[in-house]
């Protein structure tokens, strides 16, 4: 095997005509050959939706082919590949010289097309593929690129409702459109389907787009504004953030811990939260009504009449207050009550 030599070019996948040993007629031996052959190919851990969703050009085909057959005539490498269940990529991208991330991006395709060519059990798909010396130019038809209402042929490998998965015999993996189920085994044409990997770029950069939007909302969300203390015989400090809303709390006492733990204000509106605090404060005898309670703010000042339940609570409850709007001292507008 030292004088085994890599032709990336040997080989390729064509368009010739050629009669296939594939009839229209399906029987139990041919769907068992499938079979048997998605069997295997999951116990080398290759998802037949990745091979079609994420297929090779036609050059990444042909080298992906060379390297397979090349794989059948190293006993070395065949050894570990179907001892480990993966392809030795190391010792592949040694002998053949080609880069280890060219190997990677077709390492699938390599592994499913040494399955089918290794494997006299699967002639049924061996028979479909169109595999010819390069040698022989003057015989072979370019394949081109596939335009977007190609009719794809080939052996069904999968088969939905209105779709199926075939591999072609210019070895592609495809999803096509079929008007009825199909069975596994047979012949089967149509429109190829539209797979998510033909996009997958497009999808990563919205998805990156939406993760610095989200990222950049949440940081947005969490800056804090003002700040603001509600003096009660324990003091309560909330962050508020640009849109009123309380970001945080603490209390530095244990009294003041159970308060904010016992209303949950995160995430309220500011007006809201001091509401609540006076609710609790003055239901557990934590406010001395024969004083003003403080209200500081600090940073970005309330605007005036910006706490309408506040102001009602305090003014049904007779609860004097004072409020240090960011250096000023402001009153609650007067209350007018609703009866």
């Amino acid at each position: 095997m030292d004088s085994l030599s890599f032709n990336k070019n040997k080989y390729i996948f064509t368009s010739m005509p050629n009669i296939s040993l594939v009839s229209n007629s399906v029987d139990d031996s041919r769907s068992k050959q499938v079979s048997l052959f998605l069997e295997e190919l999951s116990s080398y851990n290759i998802i037949l939706k990745d091979l079609v969703n994420y297929p090779l050009n036609e050059e990444k085909r042909n080298i992906s082919l060379n390297v397979s057959y090349y794989i059948m005539e190293n006993e070395e490498i065949s050894e570990k590949l179907e001892r480990k269940k993966e392809l030795p990529i190391k010792d592949l991208c040694k002998d053949i010289r080609i880069n280890r991330e060219r190997i990677e991006d077709m390492k699938d395709y390599i592994v499913a097309y040494y399955l089918i060519l290794r494997n006299p059990n699967y002639k049924i798909i061996q028979d479909t593929l169109k595999i010819k010396l390069k040698e022989d130019s003057d015989k072979v038809k370019s394949i081109g690129v596939a335009k977007k209402n190609t009719i794809y042929k080939g052996v069904v490998i999968k088969s939905f409702k209105k779709s199926a998965y075939i591999i072609t015999s210019i070895g592609e993996f495809v999803k096509i459109k079929t008007n009825r189920k199909v069975i596994i085994g047979q012949l089967a044409d149509g429109k190829e389907c539209t797979r998510l990997g033909k996009y997958k770029i497009h999808i990563a950069i919205g998805l990156i787009i939406l993760m610095m939007i989200g990222c950049a909302t949440v940081i947005d969300y969490r800056k804090t504004e003002s700040i603001v203390i509600v003096e009660t015989t324990s003091n309560i400090k909330m962050h508020v953030n640009k849109y009123g809303k309380v970001i945080y709390a603490y209390s530095p006492t244990e009294k003041g811990k159970i308060l904010i733990s016992s209303i949950s204000i995160e995430s309220e509106n500011i007006d809201e939260a001091i509401e609540e605090i006076f609710q609790y404060a003055f239901s557990n005898e934590m406010i001395d009504t024969s004083k003003k309670t403080l209200i500081t703010v600090s940073g970005k000042s309330l605007d005036y009449g910006a706490l309408p339940k506040t102001n009602k609570f305090i003014s049904e409850n007779k609860i004097p207050i004072v409020i240090n709007n960011s250096g000023n001292e402001q009153k609650m507008p007067e209350y007018i009550s609703e009866e």
